[in-house]
């Protein structure tokens, strides 16, 4: 591959893609960090990330099985609509495309081009837009696609708006067991980027579940989670003990 032709931003997409920490780095450090990655002599760059250590982060995932995993942990929440059909014919602009909700309360997007109007009444509501809207969303609303407040139910479409870096992160939510059972730099690194792709309420809802079944009993995870989150889970936790 060519990198002296691509552009900075493209660079940095692929150093992603390639999970390839760049922070602020220039073109040309980008470049030598990407073709030390293929050489295999790249150095973890503490100061760009914190090294995550449990098994869900060395595996990269496909585009369905993110789409999969985000989409049955919204709808494990018992409040989802079920009906989340994967289109499978080709991408032209008119094509359907299922979007989901994972946004806690109503959600509205009105379109520029049609003044067509579409609300998700609810978390896993799902509204129907064809990929032509979708890339007006995309110009004009960026943070539905990509904070996100929806997700796209097509692995294809995922792909076409370069979301599977943003999946990724809003999917590792979902084994909350396992990231709650490792030390607090990995817990507090997975709540970080919880937060930044618009988790909170579902993390605060799956955390919920978990005190009240018992899955999450550590003092200090829930503790560290009610100061991170600003939301009491020790009036919950006393709660579940006088059970």
């Amino acid at each position: 591959m060519d990198f002296d032709k691509m552009s900075t931003d493209e660079l940095k997409e692929y150093a992603k893609t390639a999970g390839i920490p760049v922070g602020n780095s220039g073109r040309d450090k980008i470049i030598e960090k990407i073709k030390e990655k293929e050489n295999g002599t790249l150095q973890p760059d503490t100061e760009d990330s914190i090294p995550d250590t449990s098994p869900q982060y060395n595996k990269r995932p496909s585009s369905a099985s993110l789409v999969d995993s985000i989409s049955s942990g919204i709808d494990s929440l018992d409040m989802a609509d079920k009906n989340n059909e994967i289109v499978t014919e080709d991408l032209p602009i008119d094509t359907l495309i299922p979007v989901k909700s994972i946004t806690f309360g109503g959600l509205t997007y009105k379109s520029r081009t049609n003044n067509a109007i579409f609300r998700w009444n609810q978390i896993g509501a799902v509204e129907y837009m064809t990929v032509a809207e979708l890339n007006e969303m995309n110009n004009y609303k960026r943070d539905f696609l990509n904070r996100p407040l929806v997700i796209l139910m097509d692995e294809r479409a995922v792909r076409k708006f370069r979301l599977t870096p943003v999946y990724e992160n809003v999917a590792r939510i979902n084994d909350l067991q396992s990231i709650f059972s490792s030390g607090m730099k990995v817990i507090e690194a997975s709540v970080n980027k919880a937060l930044a792709v618009n988790m909170r309420d579902i993390l605060i809802s799956k955390a919920s579940q978990m005190i009240k079944n018992r899955t999450l009993v550590d003092i200090n995870v829930i503790r560290f989670l009610s100061r991170k989150l600003q939301y009491d889970f020790d009036g919950l936790l006393e709660t579940v003990q006088e059970d």
